[in-house]
């Protein structure tokens, strides 16, 4: 670096830009001039270049610029500098030791800039912050102090603005509860500070005595008082001031004190509370009015121990305010409502599910005709299900003579149908039951569902299309929820029901409770197969067409009645497209009809979401919890229910199409596209056009049914990607016979599989070959044992060139990998990095926090909760491995939750967790090679954007 030939073009003249690449480029000249022992010219640039270049330098952070690195520099630099009022990023302590030196140093900095008039602003924000040091003594903080109240006041602030810059760091030096108070004398933005400091250093001593030092102090200073009274929630406090305080200051400190009983075990404040409430009632029941978060479990007790004639009747209101309230003071307002039932009508309908099994039987008894005009007034079920239950230990005749069975209204008769048909009296409850159905004081939707409880249809003897027409025409006005598929193509879906049959069915599926009602599954059984499945898939498409509208939703009860996989492809799509933004709840709904469907393609795209790193966490969690309910109902476990979820679609038995008198054979290519083979053996791309009028369905149906498998034979194949990578890297095996019935004879994935490289236990390694058999990579003949366990080869534990050996294999078959084994990392870490549950990360590891979050971003990791040591941080990423029931985690220091350019972050270790153990750790022992492979390739990528 030595000699002026290494810089061609003096610093001044060189151009520059102000993204984040030019300044970093132009700090790197500037170190290297630095080193050239050029730093004159580096000193005269700094003191004219461009301002706004200037100041960008000064927000180089992440400790990686050179003035960072050496405290000597930056104080050189910050001399030249600071007269422009720019000062640089600050090295870390360790680097810039503050000391009585290093303040002096600073504090003529700022009398130098203060011979400019209009730089007290800069001093007082920049400059003043460093010159506190650890033992600073007394005399030279309370000078300092008195400096920074003059220079305040020469910039305009007034003494009351609190406008921490550097008094905050001076008072902390401060060690006693005297000098404490000697600094907030001085003025009330010190006293603030004062007081931040007092309450961090005596927050472990009893609130009653927190205080007690000031008390004096603000005695002789009672206005201060009112200003910084909710930083000093102190009881006594407030009742000495009390007396002399405005009606509005009143307000004010009573809040305080509200808000200090939580914390205060001693009870002072809760009777310091009382007295005041006794000397003003008013003040405070207009309080809780206006800020009901005061109230809290200790004010609720005390009110109702001493029963406040201003507040008593304000107790049940507040604590009913919300279903968590509720919650909450469940005991006081079973004990309030013992003595008070009637209360119970003047909460909100719609909370009447949590109130109502605080009642007494005989409570409930009492009150049901008061409480019948509430249930007519929700329309939530839950509110039902809770009557339902209470309503159990009734006598029929009690819910008669309350006159519920007599009022036409709509909710309040559902809530009546759902009692009866739950009430244990079920001799008494039927009669009442047939009544209500008679005297048509249900909806269409309601009595569908009633009469076939009260008289379920034997399936041998299912009602005609007449009399299903019938029972149709009897629906006169049709909900206009049913406009969006009350249209010509959708109703000739309905034949050979007619338009207003139709219509009746539609409407009963928009207007029912949540299944579809038994009249509308009636008149949908009349409909072919094939229309059912086209019907499901237009109300699918419908939906999601309507951004997942929620109004809308009653269109997914007709996916029950016929639907099959041509709704899996809109509806894996919709779960992409809603899950990755605000939207995500309508993702979940999708996820839970793609469960229902249940079928294997269905879950494969369920599976989709569960492996996808780019959905939100809630549609991820759904997607894995459907996964389990399926193996659950097929008493599987979460990998065998995996291996499960490759369709073969029919391929393997034969799958035929038919068209009329035509019939087509289905035939998978090895690019896999699909063909129809005729009866003369002829492949075709497509169905041949359709010439019968009266073959016209079938050819619909069956160019459907072939559109549909080519497509999800290809989603099928791009979905295994996922699925492999995680059994690679899991070192997931199976037997000789599951692995054949799996993957040899699979029409799909022996195609697929060509590609993929095996390894039985203890045997060499090898792939399926184009005739299905089994061959080396030197093309000998494998043999499989019969007892055998397979895998995917990794090349973690691969013998010496056989990566290469296979590499060229493939190529020599022109395969294209469908995952990349032979360069799969294969690197294992040193054993001094392994301990007994964690694989450790390269020592002193330190990361800038974008480049840790672009790379675990990339390799799927997911910032874990934020809390530990300190709520706004996170303490690891995690990346599942949901297929696998595992979850891999990078454990780190302190990372922001937030975007924060260029702070570092340490990276501490690895480790694994399984998911069905609660996440305990798994001891690294029984880590396969190929996952400890993979974990160190991620923690060496991190390591290659190592801080210096």
């Amino acid at each position: 670096m030595e000699g002026n030939h290494c810089f061609r073009t003096p610093l001044a003249q060189m151009d520059f830009d102000l993204s984040v690449d030019g300044v970093w480029a132009i700090e790197r000249d500037i170190a290297a001039r630095l080193g050239a022992g050029r730093g004159h010219e580096v000193m005269d640039y700094l003191a004219q270049c461009d301002i706004e270049l200037l100041r960008s330098l000064a927000r180089l952070g992440g400790e990686r610029a050179i003035w960072q690195r050496d405290g000597a520099l930056w104080l050189a630099l910050t001399r030249i500098t600071a007269l422009r009022k720019v000062i640089f990023t600050a090295p870390p302590q360790a680097v810039l030791r503050r000391d009585a030196a290093f303040s002096a140093a600073m504090r003529a900095i700022g009398e130098q800039c203060m011979q400019n008039a209009d730089a007290c602003a800069f001093v007082l924000h920049e400059i003043v912050d460093l010159l506190p040091y650890p033992g600073m003594p007394l005399d030279e903080v309370l000078d300092l102090l008195d400096s920074i109240l003059t220079l305040r006041r020469l910039n305009g602030i007034p003494d009351e603005k609190v406008y921490r810059h550097g008094s905050a760091g001076l008072i902390a030096c401060l060690v006693s509860t005297a000098d404490l108070i000697t600094a907030a004398a001085k003025a009330p933005c010190f006293c603030e500070e004062a007081l931040d400091a007092h309450a961090e250093r005596t927050s472990v001593l009893p609130a009653g005595q927190r205080w007690l030092p000031w008390h004096d102090f603000f005695a002789q200073y009672p206005d201060l008082y009112d200003r910084v009274h909710p930083q000093v929630p102190d009881a006594a406090l407030i009742l000495r001031r009390w007396p002399q305080a405005s009606p509005g200051l009143r307000k004010a400190l009573a809040a305080t004190l509200l808000g200090a009983i939580q914390d205060d075990a001693s009870g002072d404040a809760l009777a310091a509370v009382d007295r005041l409430i006794t000397s003003d009632e008013t003040l405070f029941a207009t309080l809780l009015c206006e800020q009901s978060a005061l109230f809290g479990p200790s004010l609720a007790g005390l009110i109702r121990e001493k029963r406040y004639p201003a507040l008593f009747p304000l107790l049940f209101a507040l604590m009913t305010q919300s279903r968590r309230a509720i919650d909450t003071y469940q005991d006081i307002l079973r004990a309030i409502l013992a003595g008070q039932p009637t209360l119970l009508l003047t909460a909100a309908p719609g909370k009447l599910d949590l109130l109502i099994p605080l009642l007494s039987t005989s409570q409930l008894r009492a009150m049901l005709p008061q409480l019948g005009a509430m249930i007519a007034k929700t329309t939530s079920k839950a509110v039902r299900d809770a009557l339902v239950a209470a309503c159990a230990h009734l006598e029929l005749d009690e819910i008669r003579a309350a006159g519920w069975l007599d009022v036409r209204n709509k909710n309040l008769r559902l809530a009546c149908r759902d009692i009866l048909l739950a009430h244990p009296n079920q001799a008494g409850a039927t009669p009442l039951l047939a009544a209500m159905l008679a005297a048509g004081a249900l909806d269409p939707a309601s009595a569908s569902s009633l009469a076939a409880a009260l008289a379920p249809t034997d399936a041998a003897a299912a009602p005609s299309l007449a009399a299903l027409e019938a029972q149709a025409a009897a629906i006169t006005r049709c909900s206009a929820a049913i406009k969006p598929l009350d249209h010509a193509p959708v109703l000739a879906l309905f034949q050979p029901l007619s338009e207003h049959a139709a219509r009746a069915a539609l409407h009963l599926a928009a207007t029912g409770d949540e299944a579809l009602p038994p009249l509308a599954s009636a008149l949908m059984a009349q409909l072919s197969r094939g229309q059912r499945a086209r019907l499901a898939l237009h109300a699918t498409q419908t939906w999601i067409n309507n951004d997942g509208e929620p109004k809308l939703r009653w269109m997914l009860r007709l996916l029950a009645t016929g639907a099959d996989d041509r709704i899996a492809e809109p509806l894996g799509a919709a779960v992409f497209a809603w899950g990755k933004k605000s939207r995500y709840p309508r993702a979940i709904v999708a996820l839970a009809q793609l469960s229902a469907l249940d079928t294997p393609y269905a879950l494969l795209r369920v599976m989709e979401a569960a492996e996808s790193i780019k959905l939100k966490g809630p549609v991820i969690h759904a997607a894995v919890k459907a996964l389990d309910a399926a193996a659950q109902r097929r008493s599987f476990t979460m990998g065998e229910l995996i291996d499960e979820l490759t369709p073969d679609f029919g391929l393997a038995g034969g799958l035929t199409l038919t068209t009329g008198a035509l019939s087509y054979g289905v035939a998978l290519q090895d690019d896999l596209s699909l063909r129809l083979v005729d009866a003369k053996g002829k492949r075709l791309k497509s169905l041949p056009a359709n010439k019968d009028d009266n073959t016209l369905e079938a050819w619909q149906a069956a160019a459907s049914r072939f559109a549909t498998l080519a497509a999800a034979v290809k989603t099928s194949a791009r979905l295994q990607v996922p699925r492999l990578m995680s059994a690679l890297i899991t070192g997931k095996s199976w037997e000789t016979q599951r692995w054949t019935q799996l993957f040899l004879d699979h029409p799909l994935l022996r195609i697929i599989g060509r590609s993929l490289v095996w390894q039985a236990e203890g045997a060499a390694s090898f792939r399926i070959a184009e005739d299905f058999s089994l061959i080396e990579a030197d093309d000998e003949p494998f043999h499989l044992a019969p007892d055998a366990r397979i895998a995917l080869w990794h090349p973690a534990g691969a013998g010496s060139g056989e990566a290469e050996a296979w590499r060229a294999h493939l190529a020599d078959y022109q395969l294209t990998p469908i995952i990349d084994q032979t360069g799969a990392p294969a690197a294992l870490p040193p054993a001094a990095l392994l301990t007994a549950e964690r694989l450790l990360a390269p020592v002193a590891l330190r990361v800038a926090h974008e480049d840790l979050d672009a790379i675990l971003t990339s390799l799927g990791y997911r910032p874990g909760p934020r809390g530990g040591q300190n709520p706004a941080w996170i303490d690891w990423h995690a990346w599942p491995l949901p297929t696998a029931a595992l979850e891999v985690r990078i454990v780190n220091g302190a990372c922001p939750s937030f975007p924060s350019f260029n702070t570092p972050v340490g990276v501490a270790s690895l480790e694994m967790r399984a998911a069905a153990r609660e996440y305990a750790l798994v001891p690294t022992a029984s880590w396969p090679l190929s996952l400890l492979a993979t974990a160190w390739s991620h923690l060496l990528l991190l390591d290659a954007k190592r801080l210096a």
